[in-house]
């Protein structure tokens, strides 16, 4: 039997520090990309289309999933009135490169 029939196939990871969420009366669609610092510019990647059944569960499963790491690693900061989160990745960014 191959890994692929066990239904152990390898998925494809890529990495996303930006993302745009949006929909119509069908469906929600999120789509992900990578944001340079460099040229400031966004390269999207990947969409997601969805019901709204499963976008609701799927934003219900993410609520639980950061919950769950803000008890093991401490809070994360959220205050959108006090957070560039285009600052927030740059920040990042600059310390993965030292």
């Amino acid at each position: 039997m191959t890994a692929q029939a066990k239904g152990t196939r390898v998925r494809e990871g890529k990495y996303s520090n930006y993302f745009e969420v949006g929909h119509n009366p069908f469906e929600f669609y999120v789509d992900f990309g990578q944001y340079d610092p460099r040229s400031e510019k966004v390269q999207m990647h990947t969409r997601i289309v969805t019901s709204p059944a499963y976008a609701k569960m799927m934003g219900a499963t993410l609520t639980s999933s950061v919950d769950s790491f803000e008890r093991e690693h401490g809070p994360i900061p959220a205050d959108s009135e006090e957070l560039d989160a285009m600052e927030l990745v740059r920040e990042s960014l600059k310390r993965t490169e030292t």
